[in-house]
């Protein structure tokens, strides 16, 4: 062959090769940081809210450890917090029974005295004890070079989810990079994400098509209701529905849950609305609901967490009160426990014609008031001794089944506040214990339950909803929501109306904003069931969550968290009543 005809053909496989290769958006966990938002936020992990916490996050292509880039995280800003991190969280299910170790690669520089850096493995289990491992970094005069940091655990057999985290307590700055996970000393190996979908083809919207119910309206308007018919399909005989919020204040979610209610209470059965309340505190306005009795804004007022304190929330519960008259067909209760004290003003009301058992919810007044002034684990472990002798006193045998079952519930409140130190997940494991106890006294009935999104979908962050789904199974629905643009209503030092943005391509609510259609709900189980051909981008789409603060977290697998999903286009802020 003539030499200059000589080719070598192992260059050219190589680039074509790499010609088609799809490009990658992410790994799945992105543990060693080369991947980002914008060139500026790590993908995959979950950032502390910067306006909570005062600690911003970035990628930083200049300080690293290994490839291209580590994380950034540092002290901006003085704020309620006194920590900031970046944290994941795992399937437990992958690594029962099973050797731990999570490690990786941090520095620091400018500590303040009081500064800590510190790697941390957690496994919780099925009953809320929680397992954790840390390592910390140590510095000289608050900086240090490249270390590796390393913590090691046998997970239990029943562990429901894993978490790993970097944390920085204290001013200064640290970054983190090439993070490893290993199991039984098999390194876990990340999986790329192609790029994310952005644009739909006429073809993806036609499958999304298949699964969407347009709504006519968010609003109660006591219109026509044929577009919530599908609800009686979706729902079937489920004993609980779980209704979310994206934001604990955006006008139109609370519009469109108050028109849902109102038709599954007319039409389907459902005669308990459960909020993401104070179960004692619920009680004053449930007077209102069913007798009529005292001020309807006073006893939403009452409940002592603004985002109920709204026109929309007022609308609803004054179309309770309607609606029960002239008897009782419907009730309000709570299923939160963040306030004992209100617990325990039930448990004086009720026992005040009780000569010993109201001395000694008297004296347990008096020493919750001092746990919440000066916490501590000597002063909670009288608390609870004091609620065993209040159970055993003789005087309760003479109060009536329901008054009983009441006293004993508040006591279980508090106690379940005083877990909060004890167990993780104690506020989301109390909340849903909370609710089957209703659903005990009311066997049959059907809740409508009202949360946060983070709280009644499947999430390994707050996982009310996890708890639920393992008790009722296919008697528990969930309902998600995402919001497109707009505005709603949060605290950042008061209360204040913040912008919503329109999404950015590659989120999942850019993504439904194109099938252009105002309100509608997404089948996500019929999705699953059926394996649509969107399930092979979908749950790679981050969306927006917002809780009491401004601060946007950004969540993944939508099909896993939720049965279905409201979209709803135009968002404004929540009325906040004037007391």
């Amino acid at each position: 062959m003539n030499k200059y005809l000589k080719i070598n053909f192992v260059p050219i496989l190589l680039f074509c090769v790499s010609c088609i290769q799809p490009p990658i958006y992410s790994t799945e966990y992105n543990l060693d940081f080369e991947y980002a938002k914008n060139d500026s936020v790590p993908t995959q992990w979950i950032i502390s809210d910067p306006n909570t916490t005062g600690y911003s996050v970035h990628v930083d292509t200049l300080v690293k450890q290994h490839g291209r880039s580590s994380a950034r995280l540092q002290w901006d800003t003085a704020a309620m917090a006194r920590q900031g991190g970046i944290q994941q969280y795992w399937p437990g299910r992958q690594f029962a029974g099973k050797e731990v170790e999570v490690s990786g690669w941090t520095r620091a520089e400018g500590l303040s005295d009081d500064g800590h850096v510190f790697l941390w493995l957690m496994v919780a289990d099925s009953t809320g004890g929680l397992q954790l491992r840390a390592d910390t970094l140590r510095t000289t005069r608050g900086t240090a070079d490249w270390t590796r940091l390393a913590a090691k655990l046998t997970v239990p057999n029943d562990c429901t989810n894993l978490a790993i985290a970097g944390v920085l307590a204290g001013r200064g700055t640290v970054w983190f990079d090439n993070f490893e996970i290993r199991t039984d000393g098999a390194r876990y190996e990340d999986k790329e994400i192609p790029v994310l979908k952005t644009e739909l083809s006429d073809r993806d919207k036609e499958e999304l098509r298949r699964y969407v119910h347009p709504l006519r309206t968010c609003e109660p308007d006591g219109g026509d209701t044929h577009d919530l018919d599908i609800l009686r399909q979706l729902i079937g005989n489920c004993k609980v529905v779980g209704f979310g919020e994206n934001t604990h204040g955006t006008s139109e979610i609370y519009l469109l849950k108050n028109r849902i209610f109102r038709y599954l209470a007319e039409n389907e059965g459902f005669d308990i609305l459960a909020l993401e309340a104070g179960m004692a505190e619920s009680r004053r306005v449930n007077d209102y609901t069913a007798t009529g009795t005292g001020d309807p804004k006073q006893s939403i007022r009452g409940l002592w967490l603004w985002p109920w304190w709204t026109e929309e929330m007022l609308s609803l519960i004054e179309w309770m009160r309607t609606y029960n008259t002239p008897e009782p067909k419907i009730a309000f209760t709570g299923v939160d426990m963040q306030f004992p004290q209100f617990s325990m003003r039930e448990l004086q009301r009720c026992l005040g014609a009780c000569p010993s058992a109201g001395r000694q919810v008297g004296m347990l007044s008096d020493k919750l008031q001092n746990y919440l002034s000066k916490p501590g684990p000597e002063l909670a472990a009288e608390i609870e001794a004091g609620l065993d002798s209040l159970a055993a006193d003789k005087e309760l045998a003479a109060l009536s089944d329901e008054e009983h079952a009441w006293i004993r519930q508040y006591m279980t409140l508090v106690r379940r506040f005083l877990d909060k130190n004890k167990t993780t997940y104690w506020r989301d494991r109390g909340m849903a214990a909370n609710l089957q106890w209703i659903m005990r006294q009311n066997p049959n009935s059907r809740i409508v339950l009202w949360a946060h999104d983070l709280h009644i979908g499947r999430s390994a962050m707050f996982p009310m909803g996890t708890f639920l789904k393992e008790r009722f199974g296919d008697d528990y629905k969930t309902f998600g929501f995402v919001l497109y643009e707009g505005s709603y209503t949060a605290w950042k030092n008061k209360l204040d109306v913040f912008a919503l943005p329109a999404p950015e391509p590659g989120t999942l609510e850019y993504a439904l904003g194109q099938l252009h259609e105002p309100i509608f709900i997404l089948d996500l189980e019929r999705m699953r069931k059926e394996n649509a051909s969107a399930m092979k981008w979908i749950d790679h789409l981050e969306y927006r969550e917002i809780t009491s603060t401004p601060g946007i977290f950004f969540q993944r697998r939508i099909t896993e968290t939720f049965d279905y999903l409201f979209f709803i286009r135009t968002a404004s802020a929540s009325h906040i009543l004037n007391f």
